[in-house]
């Protein structure tokens, strides 16, 4: 309901004169002058605009009914006016203007009190007695005895201020929550939406790099299995069947890994199957065995189960290090893949002995993507020359 009057602010004000203009015409006596009505069709006009305008309406209804007080006419519901213009001022325009309209407010109506008092005490006592009027069309009327008006003294009119004044700031704390909320819960949103954004940003990343992974292991692996059976293809026709088998096995591989990413982007339908992990490693290591280089693979320590990220992250690291050493090391490189469990965490070194000597460079994929992996999880990596040949990549993750 508040939020419809909120909404429709002049139906309301159009609503509140009507409510008060019938109010006054019936509450009204029938030997009212025609200033009278007519400074109250004034004051009445002036709470169409009070949301627009709030302190014309109480100047307006302030100044009608301090001549309604002059001409010494009972209070009429018109005469409320004024104390909606102060409601209104306290409610919708400053907050100073409005305490200096309460202020000057009931400096006049304690003036006109005390006008009133003096006045009234001056006056002689009627004679002969005041006489009373029956008319059977309206209520019983005394004749003006020549008391002045004073609606309550100070105290009915300053009160009547005060709570004006008073109902209209709470209503403007009332407002000023609502938009502090209402300013609140759009942040809330934004930022709701903002984290969703970031998400799908990372995870689309995370993919990219899953991507970049998957292929340049596959294509390195390919391409040397390829050009081993190119070389064994007249001497040991074998040797080459061998290879032509790994390539197929390494590209089913990489193809199924490929779908399984696509589908987390909604591009594929795929056989949902588990990430590849610590436990895929021994395979690993023999498919670069089968394309032409020799790797150990060594573990120390206990081995345990490693939660998702980790155990992913394992894999990743390895077969990047791999990858490059395919890459950058020489067909005659030797690889060591040593993983080491110690009590808190998971230690990773390959280590080759090719003829490397800076890292290799990239765009963010290789040796970056590896960093960046090990930094999420928060690990420590390192990657470079060895003094005695060769290049290394070793990473630490908690495990």
């Amino acid at each position: 309901m508040l939020a419809l009057l909120r909404s429709h602010p002049k139906a309301v004000d159009i609503g509140l004169t009507v409510l008060i203009g019938l109010s006054t015409v019936v509450s009204a006596h029938d030997d009212e002058e025609f200033t009278w009505w007519l400074t109250s069709l004034v004051a009445l006009a002036s709470l169409l605009v009070r949301h627009r305008n709030p302190m014309l309406t109480f100047a307006t209804g302030s100044v009608v009914s301090l001549l309604h007080l002059v001409m010494g006419s009972d209070l009429q519901p018109v005469d409320v006016v004024a104390l909606v213009g102060l409601f209104s001022v306290a409610a919708w325009g400053s907050r100073r203007l409005s305490s200096g309209l309460l202020a000057a407010g009931l400096l006049v109506a304690g003036a006109w009190s005390f006008y009133a008092s003096e006045a009234n005490s001056r006056s002689p006592a009627p004679f002969p007695p005041r006489i009373i009027i029956i008319d059977p069309l309206r209520p019983v009327a005394e004749v003006d005895d020549g008391l002045v008006q004073d609606w309550g003294g100070f105290a009915g009119i300053g009160l009547s201020l005060a709570v004006a004044w008073l109902a209209g700031l709470n209503t403007r704390q009332r407002g000023i929550r609502l938009a502090v909320l209402e300013q609140r819960a759009a942040d809330l949103e934004r930022e709701r939406d903002t984290h969703a954004a970031l998400a799908v940003a990372a995870e689309r990343g995370r993919i990219s790099r899953e991507l970049h992974d998957v292929v340049a292991h596959a294509l390195s692996v390919v391409v040397l299995q390829a050009q081993g059976a190119q070389a064994e293809l007249d001497r040991r026709p074998e040797r080459s069947r061998e290879a032509l088998g790994a390539i197929v096995e390494t590209g089913r591989t990489a193809l199924s890994e490929i779908r399984l990413l696509l589908g987390a982007l909604g591009q594929d339908a795929p056989d949902w199957e588990p990430q590849p992990g610590a436990e895929r490693l021994p395979r690993l290591a023999t498919d670069i065995r089968a394309a032409g280089t020799p790797v150990e693979f060594l573990v120390e320590g206990e081995p345990r189960p490693l939660s998702s990220t980790v155990d992913l992250a394992t894999y990743r690291i390895v077969q990047e290090s791999l990858t490059n050493v395919l890459k950058h090391a020489g067909q005659r490189a030797s690889v060591t893949i040593v993983m080491r469990y110690e009590p808190e965490t998971l230690e990773i070194e390959v280590t080759d002995d090719g003829n490397a000597t800076e890292p290799p460079s990239g765009t963010g994929h290789g040796l970056e993507g590896m960093r960046e992996r090990v930094s999420v999880l928060g690990g420590t990596f390192d990657a470079g020359p060895r003094p005695e040949g060769g290049f290394a990549v070793r990473a630490t993750l908690p495990s």
